[in-house]
């Protein structure tokens, strides 16, 4: 896991037989009127007309090698250069389409499968919830030190995002982990406790009471899968305006342009005491971001190496609900080409720092929150547009992506 004028030219004139007949003629006087009885009407009005002109329909003299490169011969060779090149786009074209199925259909087959309960139809969108758990089960204590997780006891889930997906439009909900809610049992406190009482059913209902928006379907992914999905894309590449050092994620970053393997990843998403939860959620935001552009890249999707690598390490690293299909798949590969542009929308549950019970935690601004939540509930929050000047809002909430914390800003074109 340590490795990411066509030339054609001008019309050319006939003969020199034209030419000659007339010079004849008015060298001769008017010879030639004598003949005019002889010749046919049309020559004659043709000889009434100005220069330059010619009767409808009458053509120009041409030499036998002048076609203008119309000649059929030419016109065969270039319809059949047209259908071999649309015959070669649409055969690569095809490969691709079943390479992204095989692709997909690898995933699928590999991914861990989870009973949840409490997931709903979104009315024609996809909501997904996609968790990242700091669960170290599968670690063993070579791989805890190389990545750096620590050894904690207990799962929790370390990210919780709402994707919303509808055709190629994206937009993309973050709950603090330290935010203040009831759980599904009704007990209060952090909401990355609820997967530890009551899996992810529990989280499932936790989202849904809060905010209103119904879960169409369920993702998970651990330490381990993680930094295996990064190494099998050939790492991500993020823009640091400062260095990033933050000894408890096991991360020290230079400034500028750094491409991330696996580990270095893990704990760029995970850093939070050098900022705020605010900050350490828009990284992980830009980094998914990122990451999407990563593997929408030709260099993946068009290597059979690199994309049955990534699929396979995806379908191992993810555990999803039963009901998570193909076309399901397929649609979150479709939103998931806007994810690295600035078409998707980023948001985070807004609240206020306080202690409860001992405890620092969030809590919801809830009239803030509530817009949020609605324009999630209703999709508006995908149709909203950039305003011309001034930062993005959703009925006047910005977008936590206006706000520029260290390494959440998008890397320039040579990063």
């Amino acid at each position: 896991m340590s490795d990411l004028d066509e030339g054609f030219g001008p019309p050319q004139r006939g003969g020199s037989g034209g030419k000659s007949a007339v010079s004849n003629e008015r060298r001769s006087g008017g010879s030639g009127a004598q003949d005019a009885g002889a010749q046919p009407a049309g020559a004659q009005a043709a000889r009434a007309r100005p220069a330059g002109a010619r009767a409808a329909g009458a053509s120009v003299p041409r030499g036998p090698d002048d076609d203008h490169g119309f000649s059929p011969a030419a016109r065969g060779r270039r319809r059949g250069l047209g259908s071999r090149l649309l015959l070669i786009l649409l055969v690569v074209g095809l490969v691709v389409v079943l390479m992204g199925v095989a692709a997909a259909t690898t995933a699928a087959a590999r991914m861990s499968r989870v009973d949840v309960k409490g997931l709903q139809d979104a009315g024609g969108r996809m909501n997904v919830l996609i968790v990242g758990s700091d669960s170290r089960e599968q670690l063993n204590e070579q791989q805890r030190r190389r990545l750096g997780t620590g050894s904690a006891d207990g799962l929790r889930t370390d990210t919780i995002l709402l994707l919303q997906v509808q055709g190629n439009r994206a937009a993309m909900l973050s709950f603090p982990r330290d935010l203040f809610v009831t759980r599904c049992d009704g007990s209060q406190g952090r909401i990355n406790v609820a997967y530890a009482r009551g899996g992810p059913s529990c989280l499932v209902d936790t989202v849904t009471e809060l905010s209103g928006i119904p879960v169409s379907h369920y993702m998970e992914v651990d330490f381990l899968g993680f930094a295996q999905i990064v190494n099998a894309v050939g790492g991500v590449s993020v823009f640091l305006d400062e260095p990033l050092s933050d000894r408890d994620a096991h991360i020290d970053l230079p400034a500028g342009c750094v491409t991330l393997n696996g580990r270095q990843a893990l704990g760029f998403v995970r850093v939070r005491k050098v900022d705020n939860d605010l900050g350490r959620i828009a990284r992980q935001q830009r980094f998914v971001k990122e990451l999407a552009k990563e593997a929408a890249q030709p260099s993946t999707l068009l290597n059979p190496l690199r994309l049955f690598r990534t699929a396979n390490a995806a379908g191992a690293a993810l555990t999803a609900d039963r009901g998570l299909g193909l076309v399901d798949l397929g649609k979150l590969a479709w939103a998931g080409r806007s994810l690295g542009g600035s078409r998707l929308r980023s948001f985070a549950v807004p609240g206020t720092d306080s202690v409860i019970g001992g405890a620092a935690v969030i809590v919801p601004n809830e009239a803030e929150a509530e817009r949020i939540f609605r324009s999630f509930r209703n999709g508006s929050v995908l149709e909203r547009k950039r305003a011309a000047s001034g930062p993005s809002q959703v009925d006047g909430i910005e977008l936590i992506a206006e706000t520029r914390y260290n390494g959440s800003g998008p890397p320039p074109a040579d990063c």
